[in-house]
């Protein structure tokens, strides 16, 4: 099984000084992250729907190898709006275009039951996007059903599995997997902060033996699956970053059954004006 570790994001001032060397400037905090990590999910694609110049321009910054995971707008995760569909498209497929698209992410909000308008409107994403191959995060317990799973899997969806505390509406913590890709992404077990605002929600610093939890479940699961995504969205103060390079050792010194992606060789086109900017 290949194993893919990065996080969501890269774009934080607050890594500075932890991640990122003292005096980072935000645009070369990608060509940095791109030499310890693989891929990189991108969050920001929820806020801002991408132009095709966007994400072309981002990927031409990274290494010819290195991988990208999109978010997608809320207008389509959330308000199940068709406004940006057209111009996602278009940015997504350019991304591809340079070849540095892994797929994309749509994340539900928990106050997204499982009902029939939310199962359409997911089956008509699933029809639009599904070239791109197309991940889906539950958030509601609602979808925590064994048929779920066929039902994504004929959708041709990659079901996320989570890392989130044990709360009695949300979807729960666990391996999860309807096809050859693992898709993981770990946010948080600290449960009084869950509800709170965004920042405090993923303060969170995963300890060895809750990484070593992820790092045995993946083992069981390595000859059912191809390749694995695991990417870190406890992003406060660096932490993502150091409990995504903690689970590489993690996995390294415990079986064979692993080969982990590395960093690839910086390309030359690296290092040009950023995004950010």
């Amino acid at each position: 099984m290949q194993v893919w570790i990065g996080t969501s994001g890269y774009s934080y001032p607050d890594w500075v000084g932890s991640f990122y060397p003292a005096g980072t400037r935000p645009q070369r905090m990608l060509a940095h992250y791109c030499r310890v990590f693989p891929l990189v999910e991108l969050n920001f694609t929820y806020y801002r729907p991408p132009t095709a110049d966007m994400l072309a321009r981002l990927a031409r910054q990274t290494p010819a190898k290195f991988q990208f995971l999109v978010k997608l707008p809320r207008s389509l995760s959330h308000e199940e709006h068709t406004r940006d569909l057209v111009g996602f498209r278009n940015a997504v497929d350019a991304m591809r275009n340079e070849g540095r698209l892994a797929g994309l992410l749509c994340q539900l909000p928990q106050a997204a039951h499982r009902t029939r308008t939310h199962s359409a409107w997911l089956e008509r994403l699933a029809s639009e996007l599904g070239e791109y191959r197309m991940a889906v995060e539950f958030r509601h317990r609602s979808w925590a059903n064994s048929d779920v799973m066929g039902w994504v899997r004929e959708q041709r969806m990659d079901l996320v599995a989570v890392d989130v505390p044990d709360l009695p509406n949300l979807y729960p913590r666990g391996l999860v997997q309807s096809s050859e890709r693992i898709y993981i992404r770990l946010h948080s077990r600290q449960a009084e902060n869950w509800y709170a605002s965004g920042a405090d929600r993923y303060d969170y610093d995963y300890d060895d033996w809750e990484l070593t939890e992820w790092a045995r479940a993946l083992a069981e699961h390595a000859e059912r699956a191809e390749l694995a995504y695991i990417l870190f969205n406890n992003c406060a103060g660096g932490q993502a970053a150091a409990n995504a390079v903690r689970l590489r050792t993690i996995m390294e010194q415990q079986t064979s059954s692993f080969h982990i992606v590395e960093p690839f060789p910086e390309s030359e086109e690296g290092g040009q004006p950023s995004l950010f900017d």
